[in-house]
């Protein structure tokens, strides 16, 4: 089917076609938003979208959609923010098993996507809208702007200075500690704010950055923030690649539908989260989200073990000429690499929340590493090493000198890393 005998997707057609995928068995038109998310990348949509639409479903749950906004000023940026607001904010999300099998699902969680650069008293008011219960965010693990060495918030940093010298904010933390500064100022009840980015202690990253932004503004505001916002961490996990224009094709033949910006998963998805919300929340210990006390032992397996290997096989398998993750997995040397490192050098260091077993989580690990169907690029998993390297391997490199054990692993993945960008002709920043 050629792209130009396809039907835009949209609220209408949702509604009237019998189309061959999964659509939202919920009334779009009732839903109004209570979460408003920052960072409306691939990931978000295909996972805290997910749950959300989910719970939508449900009775009750109406006033739980979500509000994208986007804070990049780029081509791309304005592009999908034109896409999405033109599909009514739908998209498919296809969800690729190893055994070939996909499902295809239309996710209506998403009611209205707000693109801060063009309208940013638009998002402030938005955001300090009391219907707005939860913010919540995926800013990449270096988007919290703190100093790798000194471990300190950077006020310096460019964006951060400018919004603090007032004016109209650029920044998550900008638009953030401006909307609580007006509900502060109206008498409103605070928001939470949910980290869905890979950090260990996200929820605690996200409150040291908000405070420390706060602080420089107002310090009784920052003292407000800390009394009444709500950080809980959080641990997520889905593997979400890049949507190509050839992807994008695959799964709009496989629907019949024209959607510009779909997005693709595999099937595993996780969603593990402190129950610490200050003005309430969705259903989501109904739709498989696991609400627990214990999230820094899920922290540790999946930053230590998925996130870990997934940089150690990225950087290597790039180095000899590989270009996707299932590909990579198919060199025994590679899969040896990557059990060695997780049996020798982090299991022994760390502890399974209960009920868990590292090594079924291992094995479902070279599981989803090995998955075809998805297809990931290791260019998309190496992206912003220089940000994920400290976050997923420093602890475990200093454990292992500590013990004086064998850290070949550990060198093998700095030495591909400082490689990479030389092989690649890449500034250093782009891996």
């Amino acid at each position: 089917m050629k792209q130009s005998n396809r039907v835009r997707l949209s609220e209408g057609l949702v509604l009237d076609a019998d189309l061959p995928l999964v659509t939202p068995s919920y009334d779009r038109r009732l839903v109004t938003a209570g979460i408003a998310h920052i960072g409306v990348g691939n990931f978000h949509r295909a996972h805290e979208a997910f749950y959300v639409d989910r719970c939508l479903a449900m009775p009750g749950q109406e006033s739980w959609g979500i509000c994208g906004i986007g804070l990049g000023s780029s081509r791309s940026a304005m592009e999908k923010a034109v896409a999405l607001q033109d599909q009514d904010c739908l998209y498919t999300l296809a969800e690729l098993a190893s055994d070939g099998r996909t499902c295809n699902r239309i996710i209506g969680a998403l009611v209205e996507y707000m693109h801060a650069p063009a309208d940013p008293e638009s998002v402030l008011k938005k955001l300090a809208d009391p219907a707005i219960k939860i913010v919540s965010l995926t800013i990449t693990e270096g988007g919290y702007n703190f100093d790798e060495s000194s471990g300190e918030f950077m006020l310096e940093s460019p964006d951060v200075a400018r919004d603090l010298a007032g004016g109209v904010p650029r920044t998550a933390f900008g638009f953030i500690v401006e909307s609580l500064r007006r509900r502060r100022a109206a008498n409103l009840p605070a928001f939470t704010v949910v980290s869905c980015d890979n950090l260990r202690q996200n929820g605690n990253t996200a409150r040291r950055a908000i405070l420390a932004f706060a602080k420089s503004v107002d310090a009784v505001l920052a003292d407000w923030i800390a009394e009444n916002v709500a950080f809980p961490n959080s641990m997520v996990d889905r593997i979400v690649p890049t949507v190509t224009a050839e992807v994008r094709e695959h799964v709009n033949a496989m629907t019949g539908i024209d959607d510009q910006v779909p997005v693709v998963a595999e099937t595993f998805t996780q969603w593990v989260i402190e129950d610490k919300f200050s003005n309430g929340r969705p259903k989501f210990e109904a739709v498989g989200v696991e609400l627990r006390d214990d999230v820094e032992a899920y922290e540790a397996i999946k930053g230590r073990m998925l996130n870990a290997s997934h940089m150690l096989i990225s950087f290597s398998s790039l180095l000899l000429g590989y270009r996707l993750v299932h590909e990579a997995m198919g060199d025994s040397e590679i899969v040896e690499l990557l059990t060695t490192f997780l049996t020798c050098d982090v299991e022994p260091l760390i502890s399974a929340p209960a009920g868990v077993s590292l090594s079924s989580y291992r094995s479902q690990i070279v599981a989803r590493f090995s998955n075809s169907a998805v297809g990931d690029q290791l260019l998309r998993v190496a992206h912003d090493g220089a940000s994920k390297v400290p976050v997923f391997h420093t602890k475990t490199l200093r454990d292992l000198v500590r013990e004086g054990a064998d850290v070949r692993r550990e060198t093998l993945l700095l030495a591909s890393f400082r490689e990479l960008p030389l092989k690649f002709r890449l500034p250093a920043g782009r891996v």
